[in-house]
């Protein structure tokens, strides 16, 4: 838009030089040829005249006897001569077209060749000579008409006229090539403060946005003077997006506004604000207000705001969240010190704090930690053989005397220095840095090289789960799952693939659709940590789950706690009811086995039978179970 403006600007003035050039030219062109033709007329009736006038007077002296005939002849030819040149000579052709010159001058010439025997050798006291003197007397009041009409007449005011009409002409086309010119530029002056405004100020709440942020900072950090204390502090709102969504981005900007001016109104001279995000704000503090003052001033304000979102939110959903850098002497860039707040504001986001939370080298640690692992597991989940990164597996054991064995694919990564790494951690890594995909197909590219060393007939009564995280799980799921497993030793039929509650609720009518296709190509899909979340026994029904795993916290002490076990009946009986097969997780002890076997869920895992084992024991474990699987039924079932 701003371009286009610039190009009409420069259309606009590139005429108007053109225009304002071409007048000047038209101007001096028509101002030229009045001119020339006036010099022309002036010259070529002044000369015409004089001779006349001079024959007129050599004439008069002739006859009074004062002149000789020889001096009174010369000033006939001369005055001939001059007629001739006038009516017959090209440069006198434009003058003697105009207002009757040449019939004027062609009577006098007429006069002449009457008269010229007369003038050649008539006497002084002739009769025709005192004839030609009044007859010429007459005729030359017509050449001195021309030369009025000429300088004096319509002809002379119609040329002036002409040159006033092309100067106003041009001066009215320059004059609003002039006022477009300055309209555009008025307009382009606007344009560029707007720009301007927008490259260095947030559109919504007027504040300053991050490139001012970092332009105040870097201005302040160059002069060593200046260089006193300094306070970063960012504030985030926690689940605001939420607001958005079921109220509308009206209310949501209308609440960013009003937050904005609570911010701006509280903070006082040395206190610069910015919004430095969609729900994210930046003070920092380098004014006169004493070091030990700001922190209890950015708890206020961070109070003060909570309690502002509170009202404006009626599900009390959006919290505010701060985190805080302080420097007294700082010595780091702007860029550092907005890391460190914004590490701050991190721990602060991940434990749900409701306050300013300082920034210390500890969080930077982790900081630091994190960014590490990130890049080493990007490495990693390039390298399926990698000794680092492993699946471990947790036999899953059927409670009926049925000859199969299940196992849970749980990853475990044993880091050089950090030592290990919690499956949690490398999940939430993966989903941070756009890894969930890549983390699930190394999974199943893992799995399927593990068990390739597995014998057949271990090999085929065994089945495996693995869990998805949020990014894998989509409508491509089914489609990446096919060409993992086409190459691998372990059907479609046996893959079981999990999924929490948080993933398969959250959009139930895709949830549906995802399962229906993974149940296409074969592979089943089971419920995992039911009950810790928000589950609805109808949405077993309409997900068609073939498993669902009890969480671990319902099993625990299940033989002495009454209510536990009704629950976990209850949930086992609708299940069977729906044809959902129920896995009790977490069985440690022989009681929890025997009160969830009497209840009749279908299979166990837990540490009664195996922790995760890495792969060698895992594959001892199956050597043992097959070849042993009644006796284990026996002492399943005591």
């Amino acid at each position: 838009m701003l371009r286009g403006k610039f190009l009409s600007l420069i259309l606009m003035v590139t005429t108007f030089l053109g225009v304002t050039l071409w007048s000047v030219w038209n101007y001096d062109r028509a101002f030229n040829a009045v001119t020339r033709y006036t010099q022309l007329s002036a010259w070529a009736l002044a000369q015409l005249e004089l001779e006349i006038h001079a024959f007129e007077e050599g004439l008069q002296l002739y006859r009074a006897g004062a002149a000789s005939r020889e001096e009174m002849n010369k000033r006939f030819d001369i005055a001939w001569n001059r007629l001739d040149v006038f009516l017959h000579g090209e440069e006198a052709k434009s003058v003697r077209a105009r207002f009757g010159a040449d019939k004027a001058v062609g009577k006098i010439l007429a006069l002449f060749e009457r008269y010229e025997q007369d003038v050649v050798q008539g006497e002084p006291n002739s009769p025709a000579l005192k004839m030609f003197t009044a007859a010429l007397d007459d005729e030359m009041r017509g050449v001195r008409d021309v030369m009025v009409k000429n300088f004096t007449g319509p002809s002379a005011i119609a040329q002036r006229e002409l040159l006033n009409e092309s100067k106003t002409q041009n001066f009215f086309i320059l004059g609003f090539l002039m006022l477009a010119t300055m309209v555009m530029l008025m307009v382009l002056f606007r344009e560029v403060r707007r720009q301007h405004f927008l490259a260095w100020n947030d559109p919504l709440t007027r504040l300053p946005n991050r490139a001012a942020l970092i332009k105040h900072l870097q201005q302040w950090t160059s002069h060593p003077g200046r260089r006193s204390s300094i306070t970063v502090c960012l504030m985030d709102l926690g689940h605001f997006r939420e607001v958005n969504d079921s109220l509308g981005y009206e209310v949501g900007d209308a609440l960013l506004k009003r937050l904005a001016a609570r911010i701006k109104a509280a903070s006082g001279q040395g206190i610069f604000v910015a919004r430095t995000g969609s729900d994210e704000f930046t003070l920092i503090i380098t004014g006169t207000m004493p070091t030990y003052l700001r922190f209890p001033f950015l708890e206020q304000l961070r109070s003060e705001l909570a309690d502002l979102v509170f009202a404006a939110d009626p599900a009390h959903r959006v919290r505010v969240f701060m985190g805080t850098s302080q420097y007294v002497k700082p010595d780091h860039s702007p860029e550092e010190m907005l890391l460190f707040a914004d590490i701050a504001l991190d721990s602060a986001k991940r434990k749900r704090l409701n306050r300013n939370v300082l920034f210390s080298s500890s969080m930077y640690q982790h900081y630091q930690r994190k960014r590490r692992l990130s890049t080493e597991l990007r490495e990693l989940i390039h390298c399926p053989q990698c000794p680092q990164l492993a699946l471990y597996y947790q036999p899953i054991v059927r409670g009926q005397s049925v000859v199969r064995l299940g196992a849970e694919a749980l990853i475990r990564w044993h880091h050089p220095e950090y030592g290990f790494i919690a499956p949690l951690d490398i999940i939430s890594l993966a989903e941070e840095n756009g890894l969930g995909e890549a983390l699930g197909g190394w999974i199943i590219r893992r799995m399927q090289l593990d068990l390739s060393g597995f014998p057949e007939e271990v090999l085929a009564p065994l089945e495996i789960s693995i869990n998805l995280s949020n990014s894998m799980f989509n409508m491509g799921l089914a489609r990446e799952i096919e060409e993992k497993m086409e190459d691998g030793p372990l059907g479609l039929h046996q893959l079981i693939v999990e999924l929490t509650e948080t993933i398969a609720l959250d959009d139930i009518a895709l949830s549906k659709q995802i399962i229906h296709s993974l149940r296409q190509i074969g592979v089943r899909v089971a419920l995992d940590d039911f009950g810790t979340g928000w589950s609805s026994f109808s949405y077993l029904r309409e997900l068609y789950f073939d498993k669902l795993k009890i969480d671990r916290s319902f099993i625990t002490a299940i033989d002495s706690d009454t209510r536990q076990a009704l629950f976990v009946e209850t949930i086992t009986t609708l299940s069977h009811q729906l044809g959902v097969r129920v896995v009790a997780e977490g069985v440690e002890n022989s009681d929890e086995l025997k009160a969830v076997l009497t209840i009749g869920v279908d299979e166990i895992q837990g540490y009664f039978y195996s922790r995760p084992l890495p792969l060698p024991e895992f594959m001892q474990f199956c050597h043992r179970y097959f070849a042993h699987s009644a006796a284990i039924q026996e002492v399943a079932l005591g």
